[in-house]
């Protein structure tokens, strides 16, 4: 049997290799995940190793508390005559001050140098090259306030050269220096696509933080001195002066753990899709397999008639899934590894340049892909197998066989009593709010899921009959029109723009447009009479052919509905509580100097203006994050809703509001003094003087004091933004004079409201863009299940098509019946997919927004454009089989058994 097994196996390799292809997918993004993740762990690591190279023991203010927020600055800095202590310290060899901070140079252009995300880092230069990453490879080190050295990436990048004047832009006004020298981290011209630039030690005390103070210390032990016994000498010496003690080991240990649980969780949202992918795959599996088998009923009757047993039919069949199973899966190990390379190259190419290092391909990762796409395949070729062992020796004197499945009672009883827990599950959910809420919601997506799996045959039928009618072929009929028209018209425009390229957008949309048209006109004829007639002969595989893209819709909608509703939310939220009309946001997360809003506040037509900076300080036992405003200009320029007590009590010292919420639920009273501890371990007891009921207008702040009250407490005296509102006579003059007037302040960009809310949508926007790329494996997929189907129900109606042909069908009357046959079923999959998506994504927002933070937002357009999409999906799936039945010798055709 199991020569038997390799000899079908062989001959019927092309009918399986949409299986081996869906396994191959799945593993490969699994594998891919894998392994680059495991790459970047590995690089991090050894950039951690690097940065604390030659380093012994570090020493730190201690950590006030652990934010929310890890980035934030929660360590109080160190003296001048703290590193004059460690540097006397028994044992030191030597030690150094680390200054740093945001620091982007401008090309000669006038441009900032680098891309949005990396960070920009301005250090002290550390003259102990052994203390340092960072070496120099050309020139000297900064001797005066006026002078640089820059990282070699910088310098490539910028083409600089030594002796070149640049300016560089930091929180405060930017300033021009001399590029003194370059530097490189380790062997690499940059760290990670980051910058650097190196100041004099004042200089860049003066810059980022207070003269004679630094962000942490560094100490070299001398010859025969472990860091271990340094740490204990040190924390000895040091003790009581609220600093922290590591040793190079402990400090990397802990820098690794501060990026672990990003890994983590980068790790873990990829293996998701992944999953979703394989999970996907199985109806494509178990469909391949299915044809095969139904196909081989007479075979396997004749092998049953000449004395094969049952259990030696099964052992043959499930020997052929195990070896797709296998060779699939180490495919997909293959192609992960690719991947993982192709994903580092990629990184490399957009500028975030990774240190040289090897991929890391686990052992575990090998096993865990090999056995998921081996469980995937056997699982999912489990019931086919089964039911071709149980073919009887009678199957062998039959031609056709009858799927009943359609008409199955069993189904119908196990379906709806999936859909009774599914809207239990149901109800209790959005009885429920927030998380437990949405966790139940959970449980009746799935359970409507494996209903909709389980009754599928018997559904698909009469929507097979329904979508396979001539009225959805004028439907499709108008779409491809609209196709078309659209793809004429950007080429059209392209031609008047002057932009060439969008002639593709007319190439790709032209002919879509055109086969729609045909394919939708020979609905009511013959051809489309027939593929309805197709669909609806054998509904369990029309079900599993269309189920695939199901899970994909239905995940893609779902996506669209929460989406939509986030946008419109923040979108209505910017809208109502913004009645500034201008404001000032930061080119990067750092912030920007208070500066600005003094410069702003000057320029003619300004009416009011309220800078806004966050500060993050613990209270009790949890961390909260301070909104610091101008009280006397807030309410000007943002909503902050019904007030109570005094808000313009704020001016006086030490005082705070709260959001009215906030106040009721801790069970605070005006008057009330509440003990906060900030970052730079300085404490105080600010004065509960009002309250106020639009936290979500101040960006989710729900403590609000003034700027004047944070800056005692803060190593960083930056806004994050400045509202502004102007007199409105003339926006674009205004705005103008503003960019004019800041133009020593690259970082901090002036926008009007409009223009920032467009950018964050289009943040937004792009989060939702990945996330439908990664979707888009799950959905390619099920469009390889489709074709697969088509390709196999093609072999399997050899002869029919045969006699088609014979009796007067042309060849492009057969591409059509092919094609409307795929629309249909891809459109059954779709609709169903975008009912249970839409209808769970609604839900889900209802749950969430339960205290007033999401309301819900339906796509309709989009959710249209999305079931006449699985037109198009239907078509890309059918072209290959479409051609190939045209393509069929009659008199073979006829000939077929």
């Amino acid at each position: 049997m199991f020569k038997l097994a390799l000899r079908n196996l062989w001959e019927h390799k092309v009918r399986l290799l949409a299986s081996a292809v869906a396994v191959f997918l799945g593993v490969a993004f699994l594998v891919g995940t894998f392994v680059f993740t495991d790459s970047l762990r590995g690089v991090f690591d050894d950039l951690f190793s690097s940065v604390y190279k030659g380093t012994d023991v570090l020493v730190q203010g201690e950590q006030a508390f652990k934010a929310d927020d890890p980035t934030a600055p929660n360590r109080s800095r160190l003296t001048a005559a703290q590193l004059a202590q460690v540097q006397a310290i028994p044992g030191v060899a030597a030690a150094s001050g680390d200054v740093q901070g945001f620091a982007q140079v401008i090309d000669k252009k006038g441009k900032l140098v680098g891309r949005a995300g990396p960070p920009k880092f301005g250090y002290n230069w550390n003259p102990d090259p052994k203390l340092s990453v960072y070496k120099l490879f050309s020139g000297r080190a900064p001797q005066s306030a006026g002078e640089v050295v820059v990282d070699r990436g910088v310098m490539k990048s910028a083409k600089f050269k030594l002796g070149d004047r640049i300016k560089i832009a930091t929180q405060k006004p930017t300033e021009a220096f001399t590029i003194v020298g370059d530097a490189t981290f380790g062997s690499s011209d940059a760290s990670l696509g980051s910058s650097a630039v190196f100041f004099t030690t004042e200089k860049a005390q003066s810059l980022f933080g207070e003269p004679g103070k630094f962000d942490a210390i560094r100490a070299r032990a001398t010859e025969g001195v472990s860091a271990d016994a340094l740490v204990a000498t040190m924390t000895s010496s040091l003790d009581g002066q609220k600093v922290e003690v590591l040793s190079a080991k402990a400090a990397t240990a802990l820098a690794r753990s501060a990026v672990s649980g990003f890994f983590d969780t980068f790790q873990t949202v990829l293996s998701v899709f992944a999953y979703i992918a394989l999970f996907v795959g199985t109806f494509v599996i178990y469909n391949s397999f299915k044809i095969v088998f139904t196909q081989r009923t007479r075979e396997m009757a004749m092998l049953r008639a000449v004395g094969a047993s049952q259990r030696q039919i099964l052992t043959s069949t499930v020997i052929e899934s195990f070896i797709v199973g296998l060779v699939s899966s180490i495919a997909g190990v293959a192609g992960g590894v690719g991947l993982a390379v192709g994903l580092k190259a990629l990184l490399n190419a957009i500028g975030a340049t990774l240190p040289s290092g090897s991929l890391v391909v686990a052992p575990r990762t090998i096993i865990v892909g090999v056995l998921v796409g081996l469980f995937t395949t056997m699982i999912s070729s489990l019931i086919p197998a089964v039911k071709a062992s149980r073919v009887k020796p009678l199957a062998a004197l039959r031609d056709v066989a009858v799927d009943k499945a359609g008409t199955s009672r069993a189904r119908m009883l196990v379906a709806l009593a999936l859909y009774a827990i599914g809207a239990v599950t149901l109800a209790f959910g959005l009885a429920g709010k927030g998380t437990p809420g949405a966790k139940i919601l959970g449980i009746s997506a799935a359970a409507v899921l494996i209903g909709t799996i389980v009754i599928g045959p018997v559904i698909s039928k009469p929507l097979a009959s329904v979508f396979g009618a001539p009225w959805f072929g004028w439907v499709v009929t108008v779409f491809g029109v609209l196709v078309g028209l659209a793809g004429v018209t950007a080429t059209a425009k392209s031609f008047s723009d002057g932009k060439p390229a969008g002639v593709i957008n007319g190439v790709i949309l032209v002919p879509i447009g055109v086969y729609l048209f045909r394919t939708g006109r020979a609905a009511p004829k013959t051809p489309g009479r027939i593929a309805r007639e197709n669909a609806m002969r054998n509904p369990s595989r029309t079900s599993a052919t269309a189920l695939a893209l199901t899970i994909s819709t239905a995940l893609v909608s779902a996506l669209f509905v929460f989406s939509t509703s986030i946008t419109d939310t923040f979108t209505g939220a910017l809208s109502k509580s913004i009645k500034a009309n201008f404001l000032v946001a930061g080119a990067s997360h750092d912030g920007f100097s208070g500066d600005v809003a003094t410069i702003v506040s000057k320029l003619p037509g300004v009416e009011a203006v309220s800078p806004f900076r966050f500060v993050n300080a613990r209270l009790g036992f949890a961390s909260k994050q301070l909104g610091g405003v101008d009280p006397t200009t807030i309410g000007q320029v943002l909503d902050i809703g019904k007030t109570a007590g005094d808000i313009a009590a704020l001016t006086k010292p030490n005082t705070i509001a709260v959001a009215s919420r906030t106040l009721k639920s801790n069970g605070w009273k005006i008057g009330q003094k509440l003990p906060f501890r900030f970052g730079n371990n300085k404490t105080a007891e600010l004065t509960l003087v009002a309250t106020y009921s639009n936290p979500e207008g101040l960006g989710n702040t729900y403590y609000l004091t003034t700027i004047a009250t944070l800056t005692p407490f803060s190593n960083t005296a930056l806004d994050q933004f400045v509202y502004v509102k102007t007199d409105g006579k003339d926006d674009a003059a205004f705005k103008k004079a503003g960019e004019k007037a800041l133009a020593d302040y690259p970082t901090a960009k002036l926008q009007t409201k409009k223009e920032f809310e467009k950018e964050q949508v289009g943040q937004l926007n792009q989060v939702l863009g990945i996330i439908l790329a990664l979707l888009g494996l799950s959905m390619f997929v099920a469009i390889v299940g489709i074709a697969n189907t088509l390709k196999l129900s093609v072999l399997e109606r050899t002869r029919e098509l045969g006699l088609l042909r014979a009796i007067g069908m042309g060849r492009d009357q057969t591409k059509s019946m092919v094609r409307w046959e795929a629309i249909v079923v891809a459109t059954i999959g779709a609709i169903i997919g975008l009912v249970i998506g839409t209808a769970y994504g609604a839900a889900l927002v209802h749950v969430l927004g339960k205290d007033g933070s999401l309301t819900l937002g339906v796509p309709y357009p989009t959710i249209v454009g999305l079931a006449l999409a699985a037109s198009i999906i239907g078509l890309y799936a059918a072209r290959r089989p479409a051609k190939r039945a045209a393509k069929l010798n009659i008199l073979q055709a006829i000939a077929t058994e």
